[in-house]
């Protein structure tokens, strides 16, 4: 059960009205934890990510209390941790009654905005014409609670949802992130029934996380990118990229040839899962890399309404957002389609999200 929800979901239309993907409940672990088993450190109560475009990603935190006795300056400075923490650009804390005029300043200061419930809205409305009721499926509370619920019916499954849930938001080098989607994936992949609301739901948040990271890979990889490379070239640069420099490539081939020597297994070559197809993508997405993560809010959105009622509201906007420029729609299909490609039950959740697309810009 989510608590705080309303203020939840006032945060999830602010980052929808403004172009960021949100995250609910983001669990944070310290990555470079000595113990055996890690320790939570505590989580965000909604996270929004901007794909990156014309900057890098960008992230915005929001902590939500409706405790009366919550102080507005203990939570600001607590915000301003999270925000050092996390590398993230900006918070707000969405509290209960107003902070007083000095605690609201002073956060300013510290990159936090302190907003009651009503002065939030206000704000929201004041800041986009798109923060209202009905505008999105991903302040479902219901559907949240039925991604993440997935994990205890399908154990498989939970390596990704937790990822998706969590470290895949606070990631900052997408070919890692990418990386680890794709391993994680890899696990869950034999557990998806398209038949399934929640495994369609689960299905379409992969692919808008893989446009997130891909995003940030390419705007990235844009600056030695020369768009008269030969094929031959451009592969081998895309894999050291991808994989963290020449040395990183190397080092990973002898492992896998020594594994597979141990098994006396056939030795096959070190490649990304659809390797071929990763390369077309990516290529592809670098003919407009400013607009390579347009689609991965609406593809999300599309993903939850798997599992919510139909809203004519939403889905205007998001029949908006995959037609407002020639390479949304465009890109979610060669997103979708690559991700379908890694095996025959994903690429039923394919075909599936690649009819529901269709369907959204008529």
């Amino acid at each position: 059960m989510i608590k705080d929800s309303i203020q939840k979901q006032k945060a999830v239309r602010y980052c929808v009205a403004h172009g960021y993907v949100p995250f609910m409940e983001c669990l944070i672990r310290y990555s470079a934890d000595t113990s055996d088993k890690a320790a939570d450190i505590t989580d965000v109560d909604v996270l929004g990510v901007r794909p990156a475009a014309e900057m890098n990603a960008r992230r915005l935190v929001f902590d939500c209390k409706t405790l009366a006795k919550t102080s507005a300056v203990g939570r600001a400075l607590w915000a301003a941790g999270l925000l050092q923490l996390l590398k993230a650009d900006e918070a707000f804390v969405i509290l209960l009654k107003p902070a007083p005029e000095g605690h609201r300043l002073a956060a300013r200061q510290i990159n936090v905005h302190l907003f009651a419930e009503k002065l939030f809205d206000e704000h929201g409305r004041a800041s986009s014409a798109d923060y209202l009721d009905g505008i999105t499926y991903l302040d479902n509370l219901e559907a949240w609670d039925a991604l993440w619920a997935l994990r205890l019916k399908y154990p498989r499954m939970s390596p990704l949802i937790e990822y998706l849930s969590s470290d895949a938001a606070f990631e900052r080098d997408p070919a890692v992130g990418f990386r680890m989607l794709l391993a994680r994936l890899k696990l869950a992949e034999g557990e998806f029934d398209v038949s399934k609301p929640e495994h369609r739901l689960l299905y379409g948040v992969v692919v808008s996380q893989a446009m997130v990271f891909l995003s940030s890979l390419v705007h990235e990889f844009n600056a030695v990118f020369d768009a008269g490379m030969k094929l031959e070239v451009f592969q081998a640069s895309l894999r050291n990229y991808v994989w963290g420099g020449r040395e990183g490539v190397e080092l990973r081939k002898r492992l896998q040839v020594a594994l597979q020597a141990g098994r006396k297994e056939e030795i096959h070559e070190f490649q990304l899962p659809g390797w071929d197809m990763f390369v077309e993508v990516t290529r592809s997405l670098l003919d407009a890399p400013l607009l390579s993560g347009a689609a991965a809010l609406p593809v999300k959105d599309l993903a939850f309404k798997e599992v919510a009622l139909p809203s004519a509201l939403a889905d205007k906007r998001i029949k908006f957002e995959l037609t407002g420029n020639a390479r949304a729609r465009q890109y979610a299909l060669l997103v979708n389609r690559y991700v379908g490609s890694l095996s025959r039950l994903l690429k039923d959740c394919s075909d599936h999200l690649a009819g529901a697309l269709a369907k959204a810009t008529i």
